[in-house]
């Protein structure tokens, strides 16, 4: 047998060193790349905690569309302007009340709820209607955005609403083409009372609303007060009758509206962002049925619009109860002069 070279003697160990090595190298590694994935998974989960109904599809906008903290951050200092449209009734068409982004969100938000619309009666269960054809969804007032939008409503309302007055749950709505809502009101003829919680057995109503337009890719889809004269920005006494008058002030977002196929009061359009305010409810009380509204068929496209209904006390159901209920809070819930 031919004897081995003392290089051929060496090479096994060297070859043995080298897995070695490789081994080592490999085990060093694989916690490094466990930890990366795992801090991209906790991110990812972070990002779906902060922003429930995330959806992987594109959506409108999202191209200029802010991380979550951020949006809260500009959703905090947010700007807009208001332009009277009424002032018997009051009526206030507000610029930019939520940013394209905040629009886009609170869509998100909600989009896993949508359900057929029903109308709220005063007397027995909420019903469907043919009158109403659009789909609805309620927002979680504990999110972080709806609660900064809400805030935002509140601080427009000023003293008209008192600290412990609340909202009713903020409502999305989405028409499709030819889907609408005929004319309604959304105060309640009878004040309604509550049966559950801290305020139970106090009277409560609509004191005003606001519909925000979130999206208005569509075709019509005007949301109407056929009962509503638009004031002259000129001259009090006097209104606006006509389109080009209305175009003069407002340019495309408010128009002549309609009633039985004829021109009556005024309607406006949906344009992302803006909102519409009304009040539903005067001093004593008693609701204005001059705010009778109705959202016009959407002809091509999709609307989405947001309603937000702060709540007012009206006192409380009679009895001894009731009474020192009052005098603990300080308040009867009934306007004052």
């Amino acid at each position: 047998m031919a004897r081995l070279t003392e290089a051929q003697m060496r090479a096994p160990k060297t070859s043995s060193a080298i897995k070695i090595l490789s081994i080592l190298l490999f085990l060093a590694v694989i916690p490094l790349a466990l930890s990366i994935h795992w801090s991209e998974s906790l991110l990812n989960q972070l990002d779906r905690w902060l922003r429930p109904g995330h959806n992987a599809n594109p959506r409108i906008g999202e191209e200029n569309q802010l991380d979550p903290r951020a949006l809260l951050d500009v959703c905090r200092t947010h700007q807009y302007t208001s332009e009277i449209i009424s002032l018997d009734p009051l009526v206030i068409y507000i610029n930019n009340f939520t940013s394209a982004q905040e629009a886009e969100e609170l869509i998100t938000i909600g989009s896993p709820d949508f359900t057929d619309s029903y109308i709220s009666r005063s007397h027995g269960p909420n019903s469907l209607v043919s009158g109403r054809t659009s789909t609805s969804a309620p927002l979680p007032v504990e999110h972080p955005l709806v609660d900064c939008i809400l805030s935002r409503a509140r601080k427009f309302m000023g003293s008209m609403l008192l600290p412990d007055e609340p909202f009713s749950v903020p409502q999305l709505v989405r028409y499709f083409p030819g889907q609408k809502y005929d004319l309604h009101t959304d105060f309640w003829p009878e004040h309604q009372v509550l049966r559950e919680g801290v305020n139970r057995g106090r009277r409560f109503n609509r004191v005003a609303s606001f519909f925000i337009f979130l999206r208005d890719n569509c075709t019509g889809g005007y949301t109407n007060f056929p009962a509503v004269e638009p004031a002259s920005p000129t001259t009090a006494s006097s209104s606006l009758t006509s389109d080009i008058d209305l175009a003069t002030w407002y340019g495309e977002k408010v128009a002549i509206g309609e009633k039985d196929a004829k021109p009556s009061g005024v309607k406006f359009k949906p344009i992302r962002g803006n909102a519409v305010f009304w009040v539903n409810v005067d001093k004593h009380g008693r609701g204005d049925r001059r705010v009778v509204h109705a959202g016009l068929p959407v002809g091509e496209g999709e609307k989405i619009g947001l309603n937000i209904w702060p709540r007012k006390w009206y006192g409380w159901e009679d009895g001894e109860a009731a009474r020192e209920k009052k005098e603990k809070t300080r308040w009867s819930g009934e306007w004052k002069e």
